[in-house]
C-alpha cells in the first residue's frame, strides 16, 4: 500500500496537506534539510510561546527526563507491559512537537522498532500508530511500510461480520471491544493523513460507522467496554482511554472530511468524562484503582487525544472548561511530583504508589495539554 514518501509541514499541525512524493524514501539531502526544517520552526515556535506554555512544557520536560533516568533502557523504557512503550513514545514526540526539543529522537528512534511481546490487536495497533507517528519525524520508509503491512494484516484476518463487522481484540476471536475498534479507527485516520490513500479514509469512515452503531457509546458520550454474546453493550467499566482514543478519531475525521459533527461528538464525549470520570475534587480517575500494570497508562492516553482536541478547537466556552480542566488536573501531578524530583503517582490523586515509566508518560502527557 505504501510505494512511497511525502514531504509536507507536518510543524504546523501535523496534517499532511501538500504533498511531494519521493519513492523509496527521502533522498539524503532531503533529509538534512526536512530535520533542519523541523528544528528551526520548532525553535521559532517555541520562542513565541507565551510565558504560561514555556512553564507548562518545562515541566513535562522535567518529568520527560525522570522517565529516562530512572526507567531508560537502549531500546526505550522499562514499561510494564509490552505495549505501553508505544503510548509512551507518543508522549516523547508529542513533546517535541510542541517543544522543538529534539533529544529524545535516538530513544524514540530505537523504541519503536522494538515490536517484540505483542500478542493481541491492540497490542498492534499502539505500535502501528506510534511507528506513523515516528515516521513524521524523520520519514524512514521501513516505519511506514511496517505500520501499513501490520493494518493491512488485521483488517484482513481480524475484521468479520459477527456483530455486523468490528475487529476482534484477541487472535482467537473471543471478544470485540471498544478500544481495540478505536485504536483502528484512529490508525485508519493516521495513516490517511500521512499517506492520503483513500483506502484508510474509506477504512475510518468504515468504523467509525460501525462503532456508533455498536451500542457501546451511552447517550452520555461515555463508552464501555466491549460487547457481550449476545452483541450488545457489556455494561462494563467506562475506562479513561475507551474515552481518549474515541477523540482522536473523531477529531481528526473533522479534518479529513471538513465535517464538524465528528470533533462536534468528540466534544461531547470530552465534557462527559471530565465532568463523571472525576474524584470529588475533579481529577480524572478510573472507575476502580485495581487495574494492574494496565491501569497507569489509561489517563495518559485520554489526556493525549485531549489536548490534540483542544488545540483544534475554536476559542469558545466549551474549550476553555477543557483547558481549565486540563490545568487543574496537570497542576494536581506536578504537585503530587514534589514539582518533578519525584516519580508521578499512577493515580493522579496520589497514594497509590503506582510509580513506573507508564504514570510518568501518563504525567508527561497531562503537563502537555495543559500547554495547548
Amino acid at each position: 500500500m505504501v510505494d512511497g514518501y511525502c514531504a509536507t509541514d507536518w510543524l504546523k499541525d501535523r496534517r499532511f496537506m501538500k504533498c511531494r512524493w519521493f519513492r523509496g524514501g527521502p533522498p539524503a539531502l532531503l533529509r538534512s534539510t526536512l530535520a533542519l526544517v523541523l528544528l528551526g520552526g520548532a525553535v521559532a515556535a517555541h520562542a513565541q510561546e507565551s510565558g504560561p506554555v514555556k512553564a507548562w512544557h518545562a515541566r513535562a520536560g522535567a518529568a520527560a527526563e525522570y522517565l529516562d533516568h530512572r526507567w531508560g533502557t537502549n531500546d526505550g523504557w522499562q514499561a510494564s507491559d509490552n505495549w505501553q512503550r508505544f503510548p509512551i513514545v507518543d508522549a516523547l514526540i508529542d513533546y517535541e512537537r510542541r517543544t522543538g526539543d529534539l533529544r529524545w529522537n535516538p530513544k524514540i528512534a530505537a523504541a519503536v522498532r522494538t515490536r517484540t511481546g505483542l500478542y493481541l490487536n491492540d497490542d498492534d495497533l499502539w505500535a502501528v500508530i506510534a511507528n506513523v507517528h515516528a515516521w513524521q519525524i524523520g520519514h524512514d520508509p521501513e516505519l511506514l511500510a511496517w505500520a501499513s503491512e501490520t493494518y493491512r494484516r488485521l483488517v484482513t484476518e481480524h475484521w468479520d461480520d459477527h456483530c455486523g463487522g468490528g475487529l476482534w481484540w484477541d487472535p482467537k476471536h473471543t471478544y470485540k471491544n471498544a478500544i481495540t475498534n478505536e485504536l483502528l479507527f484512529y490508525a485508519s485516520t493516521q495513516l490517511y493523513l500521512a499517506t492520503r490513500q483513500d483506502a484508510y479514509r474509506d477504512w475510518a469512515l468504515r468504523s467509525w460507522s460501525w462503532f456508533a452503531a455498536s451500542t457501546m457509546t451511552g447517550a452520555d458520550g461515555l463508552v464501555n467496554d466491549g460487547l457481550d454474546a449476545q452483541c450488545r453493550n457489556n455494561g462494563a467499566p467506562r475506562f479513561t482511554y475507551n474515552q481518549g482514543v474515541l477523540l482522536g478519531g473523531l477529531n481528526d475525521l473533522s479534518t479529513i472530511t471538513g465535517d464538524p459533527q465528528y470533533r462536534a461528538i468528540a466534544v461531547k464525549t470530552a465534557l462527559a468524562a471530565t465532568r463523571t470520570l472525576v474524584t470529588r475534587d475533579g481529577i480524572l480517575t478510573e472507575p476502580f484503582d485495581t487495574l494492574g500494570a494496565d491501569g497507569p497508562m489509561f489517563k495518559g492516553v485520554f489526556a493525549f487525544h485531549l489536548g490534540h482536541l483542544i488545540e483544534a478547537m475554536p476559542d469558545g466556552p466549551e474549550r476553555a472548561e477543557l483547558l481549565d480542566w486540563t490545568r487543574q488536573n496537570g497542576q494536581a501531578v506536578w504537585t503530587l511530583s514534589a514539582d518533578g524530583a519525584q516519580p508521578i503517582d499512577g493515580l493522579w490523586s496520589g497514594g497509590s504508589g503506582q510509580m513506573g515509566a507508564a504514570a510518568q508518560a501518563s504525567g508527561i502527557d497531562i503537563l502537555l495539554a495543559a500547554s495547548s
